[in-house]
């Protein structure tokens, strides 16, 4: 296509690099780890590059009197032995020298990435400017290649954000290997299975709806028994979503803001969330944001019932999504020409809809809370919910408390739907149900989630995506900012091991120290806005007596 292009991208080198990680048993280390590891620089001379004492930064990654050690091996104009024997005998070689270790390790992982890390010499701005000039000959272009490298590296870490993808594997084996029903029956009716030790949620039956389940079983069926296996073709489900919802942003942008496909691509398949939290930790909220788009999609193309059906889709694997269903139905029927098409429109979508809630309930169905709506109202973390709640609960006692918050959210959750579904209908640009479905998101988020987590910044992101910029997209960039710290203020300054602190104090703290930013920046725009109002409401009532004078 352009040999020039290709010859300069071709030019930039890269270096190799390999870790090996090594368990011991405390006692065959002379030497006592009371730091996290060390760094070896160039002049040392030495071939390894730096040492990470991994059980002493995660005490969970080993059992009490052993040691997990990890070597990184590789840098910039080195080279490396390219295959798992030679890169052990030089970690074992490295810890020896360093920490006098002689002993046969318990357990050893080799992990190699081959031409993994891009080097930035001299001349490299230079190089980087003629390879765009180089692009602008080629409108819709991309080079994508270093987003691909990012996820393939991240399908290789260990899920440390949270234990939901050992909660989907195993529900997943439920329903495909042991033959079971993840709706009625918990992780601990299968204590044989592999990943039992790993789930964090034995005692409950699956939080999501049938369609996960389904994609869930169908991944169990191709992984097999093997732990590794399953893990990455759990990821790679969610990577393949992932692909999708960035194809679903840039199609949709391509036919209504050409300008804008490569900005809002990247907002969304570039951010540090939606990376970290689907390749790396495997969450499944990325297969909610692919449906979201593909209704969006569904909408612009006036494909309403498809648009209707992607909706229950994405609410069938986690429910949010049902909140957008007004929204879609109004744009739907806004955009028909009279009351017998929007009849026709609203049959159609409900018996397809219908049909749809039947045929993938179909194989779990016996009746009861199967979408463990009881439950779901006693889960209150990192929100203003969680916050009232646990305030509440002082006053009202525990069941009380819950429910009381539970419904006051519920109804300002289904306000928000209905109040944007409404503006929808009187407003019939293209943007508008994508601004109204980002707000609805946002009022959920913000001020209605029970049980916030940081993963869950990954459904309005997508949307975020297709949004020019403003205060709407604003806000959802920094609410993927703020969600990207929970989890290093729970783990690293709210709690240390032990018992959890008192969950009166730690809601009052989490919640604001998480979310509290955004809550600022969404007052402030609302303060910003009554006062603009104010201001030309004042000045409209002034113009009169003026011209009269």
């Amino acid at each position: 296509m352009d040999p020039s292009l290709a010859s300069d991208l071709q030019s930039i080198p890269y270096a190799s690099t390999a870790t090996v990680s090594l368990a011991y048993r405390l006692r065959d280390v002379p030497r006592e780890l009371d730091g996290y590891g060390y760094v070896i620089p160039r002049r040392e001379g030495r071939r390894a590059l730096a040492c990470t004492w991994t059980s002493t930064k995660f005490p969970h990654r080993a059992p009490e009197g052993y040691a997990l050690i990890r070597v990184f091996v590789g840098r910039a104009g080195q080279d490396i032995p390219w295959n798992e024997a030679d890169l052990l005998a030089l970690a074992m070689e490295e810890l020896k020298q360093t920490l006098r270790i002689t002993a046969e390790p318990l357990l050893q992982r080799v992990f190699m990435w081959d031409k993994a890390m891009p080097q930035y010499n001299l001349g490299h701005p230079e190089l980087l400017k003629r390879i765009d000039a180089a692009l602008e000959k080629h409108p819709g272009l991309a080079l994508a290649g270093s987003l691909l490298a990012l996820n393939a590296a991240m399908l290789w870490l260990y899920p440390i954000g949270a234990a939901d993808i050992f909660d989907n594997i195993l529900r997943g084996r439920i329903t495909a290997v042991h033959g079971g029903n993840v709706f009625y029956e918990t992780p601990r009716d299968y204590p044989g299975d592999a990943f039992r030790y790993y789930v964090a949620w034995p005692h409950s039956t699956s939080a999501y709806g049938p369609v996960w389940e389904l994609l869930a079983s169908g991944a169990s069926r191709v992984a097999g028994d093997d732990q590794l296996t399953n893990v990455l073709v759990f990821k790679l489900l969610g990577v393949g979503f992932y692909a999708g919802s960035a194809g679903l942003a840039a199609l949709i942008l391509r036919c209504r803001a050409p300008e804008r496909v490569l900005q809002g691509v990247c907002l969304f398949a570039w951010n540090p969330v939606v990376i970290y939290e689907t390749a790396g930790n495997g969450h499944n909220d990325i297969t909610v944001a692919f449906f979201i788009l593909l209704a969006v999609w569904a909408l612009l193309s006036r494909r309403f019932t498809v648009a209707v059906l992607a909706l229950l889709a994405g609410a069938l694997v986690k429910y949010i999504p049902a909140l957008l269903l007004p929204i879609a139905v109004a744009y739907g029927l806004r955009g028909l020409a009279n009351w017998r098409a929007r009849a026709r429109y609203l049959a159609t979508a409900g018996l397809a809809g219908a049909a749809l809630v039947v045929v993938t309930f179909a194989p779990f169905w016996r009746g009861g809370d199967v979408l463990a709506l009881e439950r779901r109202t006693t889960l209150f973390t990192t929100s203003l919910p969680a916050l009232a709640q646990a305030h509440l609960e002082m006053w009202l006692g525990l069941e009380p408390s819950q429910q009381v918050t539970a419904k006051l959210a519920t109804a300002l959750a289904v306000a928000a739907a209905g109040w944007q579904a409404w503006r929808v209908w009187r407003d019939p640009r293209w943007l508008r149900p994508v601004q109204a479905m980002a707000q609805v998101l946002l009022v959920y988020l913000l001020w209605a989630c029970l049980w916030f987590q940081s993963w869950y910044a990954v459904w309005p992101l997508a949307l975020a995506a297709l949004l020019p910029e403003g205060a709407v997209g604003r806000t959802i960039v920094l609410l993927s900012y703020a969600a990207a710290w929970k989890t290093i203020i729970f783990d690293f300054l709210l709690y240390r091991g032990g018992p959890l602190p008192p969950r009166l104090w730690r809601e009052t703290v989490l919640g604001p120290a998480t979310l509290g930013l955004v809550w600022l920046y969404v007052g402030y725009r609302i303060a910003r806005r009554g006062w603009r109002e104010r201001r030309q409401t004042g000045a409209a009532i002034q113009t009169p007596t003026g011209a009269a004078a």
